[in-house]
């Protein structure tokens, strides 16, 4: 499921983000692809496809917290937009997968075809299926429509101009985007009939789309518990297609096919041992153990330390009200845990280090590499347990890389890779090809 959200487009764009205003990249050596790539591995991250597709990202000098994510394709030109640094390993995640952009909230495209947000899990795939949008039409920058730009025209920002953790929106962004028409007409590049802004699509209507109570109703819960989802980041809750003043609007089917992933996801829930008596619906297991830790934690020290306790409870606070206000800390800690440990740098790295156990080199004296090192089991396991979309991801990317270099089939290196899950004592072999 596509989260990231950019920042601010860059200037040297050529398919911007609609409402994003447009940051100065001139300074990055996008011209030159061997420096682009020499830089961006010796400080971020490069992919890239023998069909001539790479994609990247690099921390901004002045702005280290902040990273510089480009896409080139071919054909369909290249994407530049700015982003937290600690969501770019996700970003090129995404891109690896196919999409080319990202618009209303996940919608995204290949090139040719508009797709609904992936929120259904194909486990023989071992992806999301692709639901094609119907009736999707591309609008471009020739056709996009907008007001007539203000007669101050608008200027790029910098980099020190743009927060850190919430998206730059232009207050009148015609403005902004005449800035870009004209940068691209005094600098060249693709035609304007070529640059995607957006999709437009009948589901995408704004009398079509459905606010809280309605997409909580198709779901079968309250409105306060889609909100207590979407504010603690539970249920994998899709990302609205629109924001009109504070209310977030989502697209009918979307809204329908989370609603029947989050049912199954109940229903396997429902089935399972109840091992615990506190509400971690919605939690991966590695999060609810988490929750259990803390809640006892935190119990502790409001209950059974006196000099604490005397100084809040009354006669009209019990035991009981008091877990609960424990229960409530721990799960507030278990819905945080990136900031215990960042998931996506950790599926980055972890990527990175399965692939070259499997297809590296022998060490002196062997036939052939020895394998998967027990710690990097051990930390594939844990993705697994606490976050076990980004463990698929990693599998699966790691199948493709071994695929590139050593002609591996994927399915044989995913096999590989899940039954090092299913069986810790069993030490995953080299790939070879096949």
């Amino acid at each position: 499921m596509h989260t990231a959200r950019p920042l601010a487009n860059g200037l040297s764009t050529d398919h911007p983000q609609p409402g994003l205003v447009f940051v100065d990249d001139t300074h990055l050596p996008l011209g030159e692809n061997s420096q682009l790539k020499d830089t961006a591995l010796r400080t971020g991250d490069f992919h890239a496809r023998t069909d001539g597709q790479w994609w990247a990202y690099l921390p901004d000098p002045a702005r280290p917290e902040l990273a510089w994510c480009v896409r080139h394709h071919p054909v369909h030109g290249r994407s530049v937009l700015l982003y937290p640094l600690s969501q770019a390993p996700a970003v090129l995640r995404e891109w690896w997968g196919g999409a080319l952009l990202h618009r209303a909230g996940g919608y995204w495209w290949d090139g040719a075809t508009w797709h609904r947000p992936g929120q259904t899990w194909d486990p023989e795939r071992a992806a999301y299926r692709p639901r094609p949008v119907p009736g999707a039409t591309t609008i471009t920058a020739d056709t996009y429509r907008a007001d007539r730009p203000e007669t101050i025209p608008a200027r790029p920002l910098r980099t020190a101009d743009v927060a850190a953790d919430e998206p730059a929106l232009a207050e009148h962004w015609p403005d902004d985007l005449a800035l870009w028409t004209a940068w691209r007409t005094e600098t060249g590049g693709r035609p304007l009939s070529a640059c995607v802004i957006t999709l437009h699509a009948p589901e995408l209507d704004a009398s079509q789309l459905l606010g809280v109570p309605a997409v909580a109703a198709t779901a079968g819960i309250s409105p306060s518990t889609l909100r207590a989802y979407i504010s603690r980041g539970d249920g994998d809750v899709p990302a609205p297609q629109a924001v009109v003043g504070r209310r977030s609007l989502w697209a009918r089917p979307v809204a329908e096919e989370w609603a029947e992933e989050w049912a199954e996801q109940r229903r396997t829930v429902a089935e399972g041992p109840v091992t615990s008596p506190l509400d971690t619906a919605g939690l991966s297991p590695g999060a609810a153990d988490t929750q259990r830790v803390f809640a006892r934690l935190f119990f502790d020290q409001l209950w059974q330390r006196p000099e604490i306790r005397k100084r809040w409870s009354t006669r009209h606070r019990t035991e009981d009200e008091v877990r609960q206000v424990a229960d409530e800390l721990g799960r507030s800690v278990a819905a945080r845990l990136d900031d215990i440990l960042p998931a996506d740098a950790l599926a980055a790295t972890l990527t990175r280090a399965l692939l070259d156990a499997l297809t590296g080199r022998a060490r002196p004296g062997e036939d052939r590499p020895a394998g998967v090192d027990p710690s990097l089991a051990a930390m594939l396991r844990w993705l697994d347990r606490h976050h076990p979309g980004l463990a698929r991801q990693v599998i699966r990317d790691t199948a493709e890389g071994a695929r590139r270099r050593r002609g591996t089939v994927p399915a044989h290196t995913e096999q590989l890779l899940q039954r090092l899950l299913a069986d810790p004592a069993r030490p995953a072999a080299p790939a070879s090809a096949a």
